[in-house]
């Protein structure tokens, strides 16, 4: 073992040794993983201004990093297709009242697309707005060996989605083989799950309403199966600060932050697109004639865990927590928009980031944006939004997928995949506030939402216990 592993490690351990500490001394949840991202940050940075980047003397530490950081993004992977099923099954077929089906899920979904629309308008103008010249950024590091490989990955998804075209897209949703679906295999295997789940929870629904004895028992099953789940993913995201610093701190180490400073423009850009979005929400909880500060105030830990993680998927049961115990949302309509958010109109994720890197590439090809490119842009996200993953990753696969349908090259995406985990915590919390925010429309709409609870000062479950 070289002297760099051991001095490395015993830093990343001790910082591990505090977190505990800090969780033994009841710091709040969200305060741990944001010290925990800002110490990773910090950490990773110092450790490339001392040795650089890809020094042969942290190999080992990268790999130590490695088991961490991606051991954890594992486990939430592990536990995603289990989740959405049992969620989605549970909250369709515990639906009261007839009807109430048919005047939920379709305002939810209609709601999540028309921000995924606006949301992509803005990103852009956010390009316009900022002045980006994708010409200038591809002459600076289009020649980099790694996104040279980057740009081969990405090749091979364009291929794929080249081949099937949009109907082969949307016909992918419709899962052939149910055991194949739950294995997570494919890009769309989250969106098949929450297909599979609304026919399954359907069904039962309705042999509830004739024969509610023949199906008490797998009703009871289903609810004890989403206890049990929810419970592994609670126990999963108390690993969440440990991850977010193992994560933040291979990031910093292994990304060049010369070439980071020549995408500070694109990262602003972003930021202001997305912290434009937050406030079209705001405006849109005021224009249904609640308070915006009081959406705020109680989405903001389930806010903060979605930025932390990179993952609103693993957000589900805070998430549907908040809008049931703080917001006032019936759990019919809150099981259904967290869970349709993490699939469906992700206003970050599949909206600001795909707008902008088309934008980019049509700079590079040279092809005229005008308002029919615009439009069919807007179009095309639109119907791509469905089955995109609320997992790291997912903006890479929708913007590969929305360039591949509009002709565009992706070597863009391919140079901006390496500031992806900057943009990808604001771009988390932000699909969480758009899933959160069907879910109090909707609920206000149909005229079950709680505004005494909404409204009221005094939370009924304490951030400590709300937030792991």
């Amino acid at each position: 073992m070289s002297i760099p592993f051991i001095l490395l490690s015993i830093f990343f351990l001790g910082f591990y040794a505090l977190l505990a500490k800090l969780k033994k001394q009841k710091k709040t949840f969200n305060f741990r993983v944001l010290s925990a991202l800002i110490a990773g940050l910090l950490f990773g940075g110092l450790i490339q201004a001392i040795f650089g980047v890809n020094n042969l003397a942290t190999v080992g530490f990268t790999e130590l990093l490695s088991i961490f950081g991606n051991g954890y993004i594992k486990l939430l992977q592990l536990i995603v297709i289990p989740l959405i099923l049992v969620a989605m099954i549970s909250s369709i077929m515990n639906v009261e009242g007839n009807g109430s089906l048919s005047k939920i899920a379709p305002k939810i979904i209609g709601i999540l697309i028309a921000t995924v629309a606006v949301s992509a308008a803005i990103g852009v103008a956010s390009v316009y707005l900022f002045g980006i010249d994708a010409n200038a950024l591809v002459s600076i590091v289009g020649s980099n060996s790694a996104i040279e490989t980057r740009g081969d990955s990405l090749l091979a998804t364009q291929d794929a989605l080249t081949s099937a075209g949009l109907s082969g897209l949307v016909l992918s949703i419709i899962p052939t083989n149910v055991f194949e679906m739950l294995t997570g295999s494919e890009r769309t295997s989250t969106l098949s799950t929450v297909l599979f789940g609304m026919f399954l929870g359907y069904s039962i629904l309705q042999i509830k309403k004739r024969k509610p004895e023949k199906v008490a028992s797998f009703v009871a099953f289903i609810n004890a199966s989403k206890e049990v789940v929810l419970s592994m993913v609670r126990e999963i995201l108390k690993l969440t600060p440990y991850g977010v610093f193992a994560l933040m701190t291979s990031f910093m180490m292994t990304n060049d932050l010369f070439a980071l400073a020549e995408m500070g423009r694109f990262l602003a850009a972003s930021y202001a697109a997305i912290g434009a979005m937050f406030l079209i929400h705001f405006t849109l909880v005021l224009v249904f004639g609640l308070s915006p500060i009081a959406f705020i105030k109680k989405t903001w830990p389930v806010l903060v865990f979605g930025f932390g993680s990179r993952s609103s998927m693993a957000a589900i049961p805070l998430n549907v927590e908040t809008q049931t115990q703080r917001l006032g949302v019936d759990e019919e309509t809150a099981n259904m928009s967290a869970t349709f958010g993490t699939s469906i109109g992700q206003n970050g994720c599949a909206g600001i980031y795909p707008a902008m890197l088309a934008v980019m590439a049509a700079q590079v090809m040279g092809i005229p944006i005008d308002l029919s490119f615009i439009l069919q842009l807007i179009t095309v996200i639109a119907i791509t939004s469905f089955g995109i993953a609320g997992v790291g990753g997912g903006a890479t696969f929708a913007a590969v997928a929305v360039l591949t349908i509009m002709g565009l090259d992706i070597t863009i995406v391919a140079i901006l995949v390496s500031i992806e985990a900057l943009i990808d915590m604001a771009r988390t919390a932000l699909n969480i506030s758009g899933s959160m925010l069907s879910g109090v429309v909707t609920s206000k709409a149909n005229g079950s939402l709680d505004t005494e609870r909404f409204n009221s000062n005094n939370l009924t479950t304490k951030d400590s216990e709300l937030t792991v």
